[in-house]
């Protein structure tokens, strides 16, 4: 379905899935409803396959835990099918706002939460400066990608490679802990 999905975006039909899946349309709609349900399934799926902050954040683990976040996004919007369904879903938005919709929260506003909750926590152990969680996640969301996505949709060079995302995600980690840094106590 993943496969479809990024062949065919929001516009996949049943019979296609159908097919794909080697069962009747009957049978899918038995098991998932809609369409729309069988979509953000199979969305809900890929977005969880993204790299979780684990744990609760301590010392050690914050900058390493966040490079790793960010290693992973990066690679993840370096394979090869991420741009491609991105410019199909952006295509399809204006003929299906509803579906469209629906797989940004998944995947963009999911992705946010989850990060906001363990800045939270980091926020919360002194960690990072106390401040939005949620706004803090979509900063370093920002500096995270940076223009690579642009790069990719402008069929520019990018950070293709393992190097220079780490590169990058270290650095992008690197800046966000400097401007969350928490204020320094005056004993």
């Amino acid at each position: 379905m993943r496969a479809l999905v990024r062949e065919q975006g929001a516009q996949v039909s049943m019979d296609a899935v159908a097919a794909r899946a080697g069962c009747s349309k009957q049978t899918l709609y038995a098991r998932y409803g809609s369409k729309q349900a069988l979509l953000m399934q199979v969305l809900s799926e890929e977005s969880r396959r993204a790299v979780v902050l684990a744990g609760v954040p301590d010392a050690a683990s914050l900058r390493p835990g966040l490079v790793a976040f960010a290693r992973d996004h990066l690679a993840r919007l370096s394979e090869p099918g991420t741009i491609g369904t991105a410019r199909l879903l952006t295509g399809q938005a204006a003929q299906f706002p509803d579906e469209v919709r629906a797989l940004y929260r998944i995947w963009i506003d999911g992705l946010q939460e989850r990060l906001a909750t363990w800045l939270r926590q980091a926020m919360r152990r002194g960690l990072l400066r106390h401040d939005d969680p949620h706004s803090a996640a979509e900063l370093l969301l920002g500096m995270i990608v940076g223009l690579d996505f642009d790069r990719q949709r402008f069929l520019v060079p990018h950070r293709d490679t393992t190097d220079l995302q780490t590169q990058w995600a270290e650095f992008a980690v690197d800046s966000f802990l400097r401007a969350f840094a928490p204020p320094v106590s005056r004993t």
